[in-house]
């Protein structure tokens, strides 16, 4: 006898019958749930009517009527049919199905995978994870005639993620605009970026980008540019994606047909200038494991000018783009890196590095109270100088070997942290500024003391979270080093970096470190994290007070949304700030809001702010800018606004650069892509 189950009645009014059992007859004991106004079960089938609603594993059916064998699996529903499979909605009126295969056969129908629109002839479920379409259209736009669609004879979506199709036409409402015999596609990806605008040294542009997958890890991005005051600039990349590993490649190639608008022949950087402009870049990184990967990330450029001219956001975060490959491994004691750092423009000045370094973390010795810590390096150094620079010295290199150690034995007395150490370095050179070889020695000694003391506030929630504790953290360290080599022997200036610029200390470091923690969703997190210090000068080695500047750090997450950034130096004796960096940052749905004011004295006192208003609304705007007070300089201001009609994203913006430069920007896009915005370089 099979297990029973039971019919709950229902009232005439319709709320749904729970199909959970039967009193007066035996059903299979199988994965599902059908919940309707009528339900009959003779012979082994299952008859159900007036409104179904059933649940079969991950699989949700709503249907006027469906009939089954729960034993087999096999289900055929008639009428308005609503099915869910996770991300994916089908409406049908007539649909085969078997819950236990996971598979089936689906008549005319309209799918949606978010953020994807179908309409297709005929479906068949052929696998768990894969769909055959025949006659299918594509488009983001849920109206009846969409702006811009796609048309196959056959296509397969695989694993509710992508589509791969063929005999392809691409349509701009009736009119067919591109056919291609194979096609790729990720669903959650935009396939075509329009931009086109006026500028004043790129003249009326349009600027367009198409992604295509070549595989289901694998994208082909190409461009396709045209200035009318420059030429025609051409563009291919590939982007890649797998468990282990993401990375790109992008070459670019331009006949400049006025490639000294900006930098004429009399200036250095225009004479480096010729007609064909291009840059190749690649990026990759490798995960092995966690603590073993290889990063790299290579440039190579016709000219000295060619970001700041056509890649301008990049060039405002890296004016000279990086070179390099570092291999990394480690583990919880030990980490080491091959890091080679290669100069492939001969405009860029740079230090040539091939380096291996193997670092001994802070670790036990033994069953002894002793920690040892250990950074050792070996590196083939050059520093280069760049072919415009007629000013600068001869280039130099040297092999140098690095070794600091550092010896504690921590100590606890009471409420007092005692962390005594021992230091010594060793460097040498098989070359310096003079020609000659050198090694110098910096013994050295310390001593850390700190404690720590808290404070409940307040048990109260408020705006900030659910109470409050304060944390303070008085310490000093002192600090003693004796260097067998003055730093000005070693390299003109300051030789390839901060390890030949190291010279002898004998000083205090005096800070307090205040902490304020809160609970957010439960956790437990800093809503003020602030560290004031400084340092007392035993020996000033040529400083003209006994105090160094104070040092100011602090990170307050303020709120789940809000984050305040703070660090700077304030000159007691002169009483005036040095350096003062402010980052603030705000983050919602609607409003993305960051302000950061970086100042330097008698240098530059620079603002830089921004808004997103409604960033993923129908309606939204964007407001950036650059501001030096210093100067009285504007450097850059843009304003930009979208509108979503209908399935399109329409964009119109404005954008100023203080060298003079001028663009308009006009930008057509799918609104089911809002993060596809106009290339304004910012």
């Amino acid at each position: 006898m099979l297990k029973s189950r039971r019919l709950v009645g229902l009232l005439f009014w319709g709320s749904l019958l729970s199909f959970a059992g039967a009193s007066d007859f035996d059903l299979p004991d199988e994965p599902f749930d059908i919940r309707a106004g009528r339900m009959e079960y003779v012979d082994g089938t299952l008859v159900a009517s007036g409104g179904v609603t059933g649940r079969f594993e991950n699989v949700m059916i709503r249907a006027d009527r469906i009939r089954g064998n729960p034993e087999t699996g096999d289900l055929h529903a008639e009428g308005d049919i609503l099915f869910e499979r996770g991300n994916m909605l089908w409406q049908g009126s007539e649909l085969d199905y078997n819950f236990i295969k996971q598979d089936g056969l689906f008549g005319p129908s309209s799918l949606y995978f978010e953020p994807a629109f179908m309409s297709v002839d005929h479906v068949e479920r052929v696998s768990t994870n894969e769909y055959l379409l025949r006659g299918a259209t594509f488009t983001t736009c849920p109206k009846d005639h969409p702006h811009i669609s796609a048309h196959a004879k056959e296509a397969r979506l695989i694993g509710e993620k992508y589509i791969q199709a063929k005999g392809v036409t691409f349509y701009v409402g009736k009119v067919p605009v591109m056919y291609v015999p194979f096609w790729r596609h990720t669903l959650s990806e935009n396939m075509f970026t329009f931009n086109f605008g006026i500028g004043s040294e790129w003249g009326t542009y349009l600027q367009t980008k198409t992604t295509v997958p070549i595989t289901e890890n694998v994208n082909s991005i190409t461009d396709v540019n045209l200035y009318s005051h420059r030429g025609v600039g051409l563009g291919q990349g590939f982007a890649w994606e797998y468990p282990k590993a993401v990375g790109a490649f992008a070459a670019f190639y331009l006949k400049d047909e006025d490639p000294h608008s900006r930098y004429d022949l009399l200036d250095p950087i225009g004479q480096q200038i010729g007609d064909d402009r291009y840059r190749f870049k690649l990026e990759h990184i490798q995960n092995f494991t966690d603590t073993h990967y290889l990063n790299t990330k290579w440039n190579y450029l016709s000219d000295p000018a060619i970001l700041e001219e056509f890649f301008k956001s990049e060039y405002r975060n890296n004016a000279q783009p990086e070179n390099y490959a570092s291999w990394v491994y480690g583990n919880s004691y030990v980490g080491s890196e091959v890091f080679v750092n290669k100069r492939l423009n001969d405009f860029y000045e740079n230090t040539d590095r091939v380096e291996y370094s193997a670092d001994l973390y802070r670790t036990r010795l033994g069953n002894s109270p002793f920690f040892l810590q250990s950074e050792n390096a070996i590196a083939h150094l050059e520093r280069v100088h760049s072919s415009t620079n007629t000013l600068a010295g001869n280039a130099y290199d040297s092999v140098r070997i690095d070794s600091a150690n550092a010896l504690y034995l921590p100590q606890r007395y009471g409420f007092l942290n005692l962390v005594p150490r021992a230091t010594y370095r060793a460097t040498y050179y098989s070359k310096t500024g003079g020609g000659s070889e050198e090694f110098r020695q910096i013994p050295g000694a310390g001593m850390e003391v700190s404690f720590q003391a808290t404070k409940i506030l307040s048990e109260q929630e408020h705006w900030y979270g659910k109470g409050l504790r304060h944390k303070i953290e008085p310490y000093a360290d002192y600090i003693y080093e004796n260097t067998s080599i003055s730093a000005n022997r070693l390299f003109p200036v300051d030789g390839f970096d901060d390890v030949d610029t190291l010279k002898d200390e004998n000083k205090v470091q005096i800070g307090l470190r205040n902490v304020l923690q809160t609970q957010r969703d439960g956790r437990l997190a800093r809503f003020i994290d602030l560290d004031l210090y400084t340092y007392y000068l035993v020996e000033k080695n040529g400083a003209s007070n006994d105090l160094d500047l104070l040092y100011i750090d602090a990170r307050m997450p303020l709120t789940k949304r809000t984050m305040v950034d703070l660090e700077g130096k304030y000159d007691w004796y002169a009483g005036k700030i040095s350096y003062f960096n402010t980052r603030i940052s705000y983050d919602h749905d609607d409003l993305i809001f960051s302000l950061e004011h970086l100042y330097e004295e008698s240098a530059r006192s620079l603002w830089t702010p921004r808004i997103d208003l409604f960033p993923t609304g129908n309606t939204s705007v964007e407001v950036y800018g650059r501001y030096d007070d210093n100067d009285n300089d504007l450097q850059e201001v843009a304003l930009v606004g979208y509108k979503n009609f209908c399935c399109m994203r329409y964009g119109l913006g404005y954008h100023y650069y203080d060298d003079g430069e001028q663009r308009i920007m006009f930008s057509i896009g799918l609104s089911a892509f809002p993060e596809a915005r106009i290339s304004s370089g910012f």
